[in-house]
Protein backbone atom coordinates (compact mmCIF):
# COMPACT_ATOMS: atom_id res chain seq x y z
CA UNK A 1 0.00 0.00 0.00
CA UNK A 2 2.85 2.40 0.72
CA UNK A 3 4.46 2.32 -2.62
CA UNK A 4 1.18 3.09 -4.15
CA UNK A 5 0.22 5.86 -1.73
CA UNK A 6 3.54 7.52 -2.98
CA UNK A 7 1.44 8.37 -6.66
CA UNK A 8 -1.74 9.05 -5.68
CA UNK A 9 -3.46 12.45 -5.17
CA UNK A 10 -4.09 13.24 -1.70
CA UNK A 11 -8.03 12.35 -1.91
CA UNK A 12 -7.12 9.53 -3.00
CA UNK A 13 -5.48 8.50 -0.23
CA UNK A 14 -7.69 9.55 1.88
CA UNK A 15 -10.28 7.67 0.98
CA UNK A 16 -7.39 4.49 0.47
CA UNK A 17 -6.10 4.79 3.98
CA UNK A 18 -9.98 5.06 5.78
CA UNK A 19 -11.11 1.95 3.57
CA UNK A 20 -13.46 4.34 2.08
CA UNK A 21 -15.31 6.81 4.93
CA UNK A 22 -15.87 4.75 7.52
CA UNK A 23 -16.83 5.87 11.29
CA UNK A 24 -13.92 6.07 14.27
CA UNK A 25 -13.81 2.04 15.42
CA UNK A 26 -12.49 0.97 18.70
CA UNK A 27 -10.31 -1.46 16.30
CA UNK A 28 -9.81 -0.31 12.50
CA UNK A 29 -10.05 3.41 12.73
CA UNK A 30 -11.89 5.80 10.41
CA UNK A 31 -11.33 9.10 8.62
CA UNK A 32 -12.12 12.02 10.72
CA UNK A 33 -11.63 16.14 10.49
CA UNK A 34 -9.76 17.60 12.43
CA UNK A 35 -10.22 21.60 11.51
CA UNK A 36 -12.84 23.37 9.88
CA UNK A 37 -10.45 26.12 8.59
CA UNK A 38 -8.40 25.42 6.68
CA UNK A 39 -10.42 21.74 6.01
CA UNK A 40 -7.91 18.93 7.36
CA UNK A 41 -8.52 15.34 7.99
CA UNK A 42 -7.05 12.35 9.14
CA UNK A 43 -7.02 8.78 10.82
CA UNK A 44 -7.86 7.80 13.99
CA UNK A 45 -7.64 4.59 15.77
CA UNK A 46 -8.57 3.92 19.23
CA UNK A 47 -7.53 0.98 21.18
CA UNK A 48 -10.40 -1.12 23.01
CA UNK A 49 -11.60 0.10 26.15
CA UNK A 50 -12.56 3.40 27.71
CA UNK A 51 -8.78 4.56 28.72
CA UNK A 52 -7.76 7.03 29.07
CA UNK A 53 -4.88 6.02 26.70
CA UNK A 54 -1.43 7.69 25.92
CA UNK A 55 -1.73 9.07 22.41
CA UNK A 56 0.58 9.39 19.35
CA UNK A 57 0.79 11.14 16.20
CA UNK A 58 2.05 9.97 13.01
CA UNK A 59 3.40 13.00 10.68
CA UNK A 60 3.84 11.63 7.00
CA UNK A 61 6.68 12.45 4.55
CA UNK A 62 6.13 13.81 1.17
CA UNK A 63 5.37 17.24 -0.18
CA UNK A 64 1.95 18.21 -2.38
CA UNK A 65 0.16 15.00 -3.05
CA UNK A 66 3.00 12.55 -2.38
CA UNK A 67 2.04 11.11 0.91
CA UNK A 68 4.96 9.44 2.24
CA UNK A 69 5.47 6.48 4.75
CA UNK A 70 2.41 4.43 5.92
CA UNK A 71 -0.14 6.52 7.53
CA UNK A 72 -2.69 4.40 7.77
CA UNK A 73 -0.53 0.90 8.69
CA UNK A 74 0.86 2.86 11.50
CA UNK A 75 -2.00 4.53 12.78
CA UNK A 76 -3.64 0.98 13.06
CA UNK A 77 0.12 -0.32 15.00
CA UNK A 78 -0.69 2.45 17.45
CA UNK A 79 -4.01 1.52 18.47
CA UNK A 80 -2.68 -2.38 18.99
CA UNK A 81 -0.06 -1.31 20.72
CA UNK A 82 -2.11 0.54 23.07
CA UNK A 83 -2.30 3.65 22.09
CA UNK A 84 -4.64 6.54 20.77
CA UNK A 85 -3.06 6.74 16.80
CA UNK A 86 -3.60 9.70 15.06
CA UNK A 87 -2.20 10.19 11.52
CA UNK A 88 -3.33 13.51 9.88
CA UNK A 89 -2.69 14.51 6.13
CA UNK A 90 -1.42 18.00 5.73
CA UNK A 91 -2.55 20.45 3.12
CA UNK A 92 -0.74 20.72 -0.13
CA UNK A 93 0.82 23.76 1.11
CA UNK A 94 4.92 23.77 0.50
CA UNK A 95 5.44 26.41 3.15
CA UNK A 96 7.32 24.91 6.31
CA UNK A 97 4.82 27.41 8.13
CA UNK A 98 1.53 26.50 7.09
CA UNK A 99 2.69 22.87 7.85
CA UNK A 100 3.39 23.73 11.23
CA UNK A 101 0.21 24.82 11.96
CA UNK A 102 -0.71 21.84 10.41
CA UNK A 103 1.10 19.60 13.44
CA UNK A 104 -0.20 22.07 15.79
CA UNK A 105 -4.15 21.59 14.50
CA UNK A 106 -3.77 18.02 14.82
CA UNK A 107 -2.10 17.68 18.18
CA UNK A 108 -5.06 20.15 19.34
CA UNK A 109 -7.44 18.03 18.24
CA UNK A 110 -5.64 14.91 19.91
CA UNK A 111 -5.76 16.37 23.17
CA UNK A 112 -9.53 16.80 22.96
CA UNK A 113 -10.34 13.00 21.52
CA UNK A 114 -12.40 11.37 24.61
CA UNK A 115 -10.11 8.54 25.91
CA UNK A 116 -6.94 10.25 26.02
CA UNK A 117 -4.89 11.19 28.09
CA UNK A 118 -3.77 14.76 27.30
CA UNK A 119 -0.83 14.85 29.49
CA UNK A 120 0.87 11.53 27.77
CA UNK A 121 1.41 12.34 24.01
CA UNK A 122 3.69 11.40 21.36
CA UNK A 123 4.79 12.13 18.14
CA UNK A 124 6.43 9.73 14.79
CA UNK A 125 7.36 11.94 11.89
CA UNK A 126 8.54 10.09 8.56
CA UNK A 127 11.25 12.54 6.53
CA UNK A 128 9.58 15.74 5.83
CA UNK A 129 6.84 14.98 8.88
CA UNK A 130 10.01 13.79 10.84
CA UNK A 131 11.54 17.47 10.44
CA UNK A 132 7.94 19.42 11.21
CA UNK A 133 7.70 17.30 14.32
CA UNK A 134 11.55 18.30 15.70
CA UNK A 135 10.69 22.00 14.55
CA UNK A 136 7.54 21.49 16.32
CA UNK A 137 8.72 20.48 20.14
CA UNK A 138 11.48 22.84 20.49
CA UNK A 139 10.45 25.05 23.66
CA UNK A 140 7.46 22.74 24.46
CA UNK A 141 6.90 20.59 27.19
CA UNK A 142 3.70 19.06 26.58
CA UNK A 143 5.11 16.32 24.19
CA UNK A 144 6.59 13.42 26.20
CA UNK A 145 8.16 11.21 23.29
CA UNK A 146 9.58 11.87 19.73
CA UNK A 147 10.46 9.60 16.90
CA UNK A 148 12.31 10.74 14.00
CA UNK A 149 12.33 8.62 11.28
CA UNK A 150 14.82 9.38 8.21
CA UNK A 151 14.35 12.82 8.74
CA UNK A 152 14.49 15.51 5.84
CA UNK A 153 17.19 18.20 6.59
CA UNK A 154 15.53 21.36 4.73
CA UNK A 155 17.56 24.20 3.75
CA UNK A 156 20.06 25.31 6.09
CA UNK A 157 18.63 27.83 7.90
CA UNK A 158 15.02 26.78 8.15
CA UNK A 159 15.61 22.59 8.11
CA UNK A 160 16.76 20.55 10.94
CA UNK A 161 19.95 22.63 12.17
CA UNK A 162 17.61 25.84 12.41
CA UNK A 163 16.34 24.71 15.78
CA UNK A 164 18.36 25.04 18.63
CA UNK A 165 18.88 21.16 19.76
CA UNK A 166 19.14 22.49 23.67
CA UNK A 167 15.28 23.15 22.88
CA UNK A 168 14.13 20.24 22.37
CA UNK A 169 12.99 18.03 26.07
CA UNK A 170 11.08 15.38 24.74
CA UNK A 171 13.62 12.37 24.41
CA UNK A 172 14.54 11.60 20.86
CA UNK A 173 14.39 8.45 18.83
CA UNK A 174 16.19 8.52 15.50
CA UNK A 175 15.71 5.90 13.03
CA UNK A 176 18.02 5.14 9.57
CA UNK A 177 18.72 2.79 7.40
CA UNK A 178 22.57 2.80 6.39
CA UNK A 179 21.95 2.74 3.02
CA UNK A 180 19.72 6.05 3.15
CA UNK A 181 22.43 8.07 1.73
CA UNK A 182 21.79 9.43 -1.81
CA UNK A 183 18.60 8.89 -3.12
CA UNK A 184 16.78 12.43 -1.94
CA UNK A 185 18.31 14.75 -3.48
CA UNK A 186 15.49 16.98 -2.57
CA UNK A 187 16.48 16.86 0.94
CA UNK A 188 20.64 17.17 0.59
CA UNK A 189 20.81 13.28 -0.76
CA UNK A 190 22.32 12.04 2.67
CA UNK A 191 19.82 11.24 5.00
CA UNK A 192 21.88 9.38 7.31
CA UNK A 193 24.36 12.04 7.66
CA UNK A 194 21.92 14.75 8.53
CA UNK A 195 20.65 12.27 11.54
CA UNK A 196 24.10 11.46 12.42
CA UNK A 197 24.67 14.96 12.53
CA UNK A 198 21.52 16.18 14.22
CA UNK A 199 22.57 13.23 16.67
CA UNK A 200 25.59 15.46 17.72
CA UNK A 201 23.98 18.44 18.08
CA UNK A 202 21.63 16.64 20.89
CA UNK A 203 24.90 14.86 22.59
CA UNK A 204 26.09 18.10 22.52
CA UNK A 205 22.89 20.21 23.99
CA UNK A 206 22.75 17.55 26.82
CA UNK A 207 20.16 16.45 25.16
CA UNK A 208 18.17 12.73 25.99
CA UNK A 209 18.00 10.42 22.33
CA UNK A 210 19.51 7.52 20.91
CA UNK A 211 20.22 7.29 17.32
CA UNK A 212 19.78 3.39 15.63
CA UNK A 213 21.22 2.59 12.16
CA UNK A 214 19.56 -0.46 10.45
CA UNK A 215 21.40 -2.46 7.82
CA UNK A 216 20.78 -1.56 4.06
CA UNK A 217 17.74 -1.90 3.20
CA UNK A 218 17.25 -2.70 -0.63
CA UNK A 219 18.35 -0.33 -3.14
CA UNK A 220 16.80 2.95 -1.26
CA UNK A 221 16.87 2.90 2.52
CA UNK A 222 14.73 5.69 2.68
CA UNK A 223 11.58 2.94 1.69
CA UNK A 224 12.94 1.56 5.56
CA UNK A 225 9.59 3.64 6.95
CA UNK A 226 7.12 2.55 3.41
CA UNK A 227 6.06 0.00 5.55
CA UNK A 228 5.45 -0.92 9.27
CA UNK A 229 7.99 -3.38 9.53
CA UNK A 230 11.20 -4.26 11.54
CA UNK A 231 11.84 -1.57 12.83
CA UNK A 232 8.51 -1.22 14.95
CA UNK A 233 9.64 -3.02 17.74
CA UNK A 234 11.75 -0.02 18.96
CA UNK A 235 9.30 2.32 18.36
CA UNK A 236 7.05 0.39 20.45
CA UNK A 237 9.60 0.01 23.30
CA UNK A 238 10.86 3.62 23.35
CA UNK A 239 7.09 4.62 23.54
CA UNK A 240 6.06 2.44 26.04
CA UNK A 241 9.27 3.81 28.30
CA UNK A 242 7.86 7.30 27.96
CA UNK A 243 4.02 7.36 27.70
CA UNK A 244 3.05 4.50 29.50
CA UNK A 245 3.60 5.44 32.97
Amino acid sequence: MAALAKRLPLLALTLLISGCVSPVSSNGGGTVSYSASPELTGRLCKPQGPGPFPAVIFHHGGLGAIIGGAPGETCQALSQAGYVGFAPIRRKTRSLHGHLDDVSAALDFVKSVPGVDASRIGLIGFSRGAMLAYQFVAGRQDIDALVLMAAAAGRRGDGLTSVDAGSVAAPILMLVADNDTGSRTTMGGDVKSHMTELAALLKAAGRRHRLIIYPAHGSDGHQLFFDVGAYWPDVTAFLDRHLKR
